[in-house]
């Protein structure tokens, strides 16, 4: 589209004419006496889909195969979510004196094997990981071929009887799977459920643990008793600790948790854990608290700041050219997008009041470093396994000749809300991000079910240019990507037994209200306005002759009697 022309005529009464293909760039220097929507929420989309006939809970993508982990079945789909082999997991039946891996084959199934974890490990062979809830959370390893999941499979078992092998809670698994220097190793995190009944000596999983996989591939174990953390038993029971995320980058592992604030505290919040993925016992572990906050600006110009404290999804991806710039990074710079809720009082249940923030990974380890050598730590209350380990300032690296350190940062510095409070009114659910074109698309899922794509930026526009229901349940945070070098780059998101494939770019143009919204869309979009239909549509929904991303019919879209008007001429 053309500039516009601005013609502002005060003290008479006169029509607003607004050409439609105008409005948005012009709309900052003469505001009209209300807001337009620009998108068309009612619209839905028919998109590739799989549909499981038990739930889904978790998804990873390897070599252009889908796997999906569902409870009681391991499948495999193709790029277009076509089935191409599965396998069964259960149901099995379990007792005292059945196999963890098997169960007991004789006696009828009682208990269904819920996916807590799936994994590819390529350091040997190509491997899929998968652990689920039966066996005490022990993990099978498919050996991949063609991508059949069937051809070799093992239960990993545990050295010494260590109890390695068992891997996954039954509250939530987080893992992350490392190699370093020859040695495969795996950083585990369980969550901690709320339950004053649970004796202590019925737990069989470490709270958050390294073990060192075999070069047989078929056993884990752990170097040392110092291998592995768990919540002192005073806590345990009566301390939820939730891991809601985890990642690898650079020198660091890390997990992002939600948990009380202190021992005796009531109130909860958001932590960022660190260890050195170069490890096999817990010599270099740090924590810090990790909000999001959002200014409320006043009447008169004065702030409230409002505090997100629940981390609900997060997701760790590259950043476009523009929103490098916007950060100041270097292209092979992490960034952690995280979505936040605001949390009942005294309680991990979030409200229906979201935030989006953005910092990179290096910012990350900057805040640790700082705190940590300005003496704002403490030792660590709630976690036992070995003595007090104070940072020292020659302790600070991943060297196996680094004194180690294990401790709890007291200060913060929160990262602000990129989106001015946008979602104040939802609860997000998933988040994830990607580079397209020079942009940095988000993709936010709700509790309600609905799909919002926005592009992140600090100074740019950030209204969303995507906004449909995908379905009536909630959206998992569980999150794969598919083809992220290709330019129809997909999401998967799941919601209840359904994985269903999102492109990066949207799923169509049909959602933009008008001519205006259409040319103005993200040019990634390929959106353009359809004459005969009166509808945006991408270039193979219209014919050739009616198709255009350039001009928009001249249209009278409101008539308003208004003291000071404007008028919008293209020139």
């Amino acid at each position: 589209a053309r500039a516009p022309a601005v013609l502002t005529l005060t003290g008479i009464t006169g029509i607003v004419v607004t050409l439609s293909t105008l409005w948005w760039e012009v709309k900052g220097q003469c505001k009209g006496p209300r807001d337009i929507s620009k998108l068309n929420l009612s619209v839905t989309y028919d998109l590739p889909h799989f549909v499981s006939d038990t739930p889904v809970q978790k998804l990873l993508v390897f070599n252009g195969s889908v796997y999906v982990g569902a409870t009681n079945k391991l499948t495999a789909l193709s790029e277009d979510l076509k089935k191409t082999h599965e396998y069964k997991t259960g149901p099995v039946h379990e007792g005292p004196r059945c196999s963890a891996c098997e169960g007991c084959r004789d006696q009828p199934p009682n208990a269904n094997n819920t996916s807590m974890a799936l994994l590819m490990e390529t350091y040997y062979d190509p491997e899929l990981f998968s652990c689920g809830t039966v066996g005490n959370g022990v993990c099978s390893r498919h050996l991949l071929e063609d991508g059949e999941l069937d051809v070799e499979v093992n239960c990993l078992g545990s050295h010494n009887k260590d109890g390695s092998r068992y891997v996954a809670g039954p509250a939530g698994t987080q893992i992350v799977n490392v190699e370093v220097g020859g040695v495969v190793r795996f950083f585990v995190a369980n969550s901690e459920p709320l339950n004053p009944s649970l004796p202590s000596s019925s737990r069989l999983h470490h709270t958050i643990s390294i073990r060192k996989m075999w070069e047989t591939q078929d056993r884990f174990e752990f170097v040392s008793e110092h291998s592995y953390m768990d919540l002192t038993p005073g806590l345990r029971g009566n301390y939820p600790l939730h891991y809601i995320y985890s990642f690898q980058s650079g020198a660091y592992v890390y997990f992002l948790t939600v948990q009380r604030e202190g021992g005796t505290s009531k109130a909860f919040h958001t932590r960022i854990v660190r260890m050195c993925s170069s490890d096999l016992e817990l010599l270099h572990y740090v924590e810090m608290p990790f909000e999001c906050i959002y200014s409320e600006k006043g009447r008169r110009k004065r702030s409230t700041q409002v505090v997100f404290n629940i981390l609900q999804a997060a997701h760790v991806a590259k950043a476009g050219n523009d929103l490098r710039r916007d950060m100041d990074l270097k292209e092979e710079d992490d960034v952690l997008f995280a979505a936040f809720a605001r949390s009942k009082p005294d309680s991990p249940e979030p409200t229906a009041s979201s935030t989006v923030c953005v910092i990179s990974v290096s910012e990350i380890n900057s805040f640790f470093k700082d705190f940590i050598q300005k003496g704002h730590t403490k030792p660590l209350y709630h976690f036992t396994g070995s003595e007090e380990k104070p940072y020292n300032q020659t302790s600070f690296g991943c060297g196996k000749h680094e004194k180690g350190y294990r401790l709890e940062v007291t200060r913060t510095r929160p990262p602000e809300d990129w989106f001015s409070g946008r979602f104040r009114n939802v609860l997000l659910t998933s988040i994830s991000a990607m580079p397209i074109q020079d942009h940095t698309v988000a993709t936010l899922g709700t509790a309600d079910g609905r799909v919002i794509q926005v592009v992140v930026s600090r100074f740019g526009n950030t209204d969303p240019h995507v906004d449909f229901l995908l379905d009536t349940r909630p959206v998992s945070s569980e999150v794969a990507v598919l083809s992220p070098e290709r330019p129809d780059a997909s999401l998967l998101l799941i919601t209840g037994n359904k994985v269903s494939k999102v492109p990066v770019i949207g799923p169509g143009c049909e959602h933009l209200w008008n001519c205006s919204t259409c040319l103005l869309a993200p040019a990634f979009m390929g959106c353009g306005w359809c004459r005969n239909r009166n509808l945006c549509t991408r270039s193979p929904q219209c014919a050739a002759s009616h198709w255009s991303q350039d001009s928009c019919p001249l249209l009278i879209t409101e008539y308003i009697l208004w003291t000071t008007c404007c008028y919008f001429f293209s020139v």
